[in-house]
């Protein structure tokens, strides 16, 4: 894995909470979609992968929610690459903060629940 993107997707022209919340969830049901391992938070959802996956996701995170009638969003990403080698994984990150949460082992991150991004 030679790439981690954190992404945190804003739905700008969403009327009240339950539509930010409808625009986010479509989004990370299309990460999901992806099969990259990802970690919801709650200000953002990290990717991890291969570095051409990864922006292909990032990429696809604006269509799915202008398909979905988002006309007005904006995406911060945070991109950690190292073509070399390996980056960090999530659960080397943050896996010993969460000691008893049979879902950060070795296995991967795939399909975490969280709050939105």
């Amino acid at each position: 894995m030679n790439c981690s993107v954190a992404i945190q997707f804003l739905p700008l022209d969403a009327k009240d909470d339950a539509e930010t919340c409808d625009a986010v969830d479509r989004v990370i049901d299309y990460i999901d979609s992806t099969g990259l391992d990802y970690f919801v938070g709650p200000f953002e959802t990290a990717i991890e992968g291969d570095y051409d996956a990864c922006m292909e996701c990032l990429k696809g995170c604006q269509l799915v929610a202008a398909e979905a009638g988002c006309a007005h969003m904006m995406t911060y990403a945070k991109i950690d690459f190292r073509p070399g080698g390996d980056v960090m994984s999530t659960d080397h990150k943050i896996g010993k903060y969460h000691p008893t949460d049979s879902e950060f082992s070795d296995s991967g991150l795939s399909g975490r629940a969280g709050a939105v991004a």
